[in-house]
């Protein structure tokens, strides 16, 4: 019961959905990569400000409702396929440059997101060695 009180609440739930993102995100930006050369391939991402938009929502009702009565797991992630930047004369859209700050970026997420849910599992752990010992 206690376990799983502090594995499911505070930011631990929140932090889960942004890494699962961060890694699709990136599964996403490796796939572009890997088509660039690709005659009519158009580039895919997942929208980082609909998924903020979603959390940010789920966050909300989580304050406002009680303890564990919203459930992180159902934000999901859209596939979109931006039109911005220059449509090639083979038809594909990748953007080398955009796909290295969109990764530098998603990196950078991705990284400071472990670090949190570590020093989070780490003040989980010396707070039940307090509790047992």
């Amino acid at each position: 019961m206690l376990i799983d009180k502090m594995i499911n609440g505070g930011a631990s739930p929140v932090l889960e959905q942004v890494l699962k993102f961060t890694e699709a995100r990136q599964s996403m930006i490796a796939d572009n990569i890997a088509n660039k050369d690709t005659p009519g391939y158009r580039a895919k991402d997942l929208s980082v400000e609909k998924f903020q938009t979603m959390l940010r929502n789920h966050v909300e009702q989580a304050n406002n409702g009680s303890p564990g009565s919203v459930n992180f797991d159902d934000i999901k992630s859209e596939l979109e396929h931006p039109n911005n930047g220059i449509l090639f004369h083979d038809g594909n859209n990748v953007s080398m440059e955009q796909l290295m700050s969109d990764n530098a970026k998603n990196v950078l997420l991705h990284n400071m997101i472990v670090e949190l849910l570590k020093k989070q599992y780490q003040t989980m752990e010396m707070s039940l060695k307090d509790h047992a010992g």
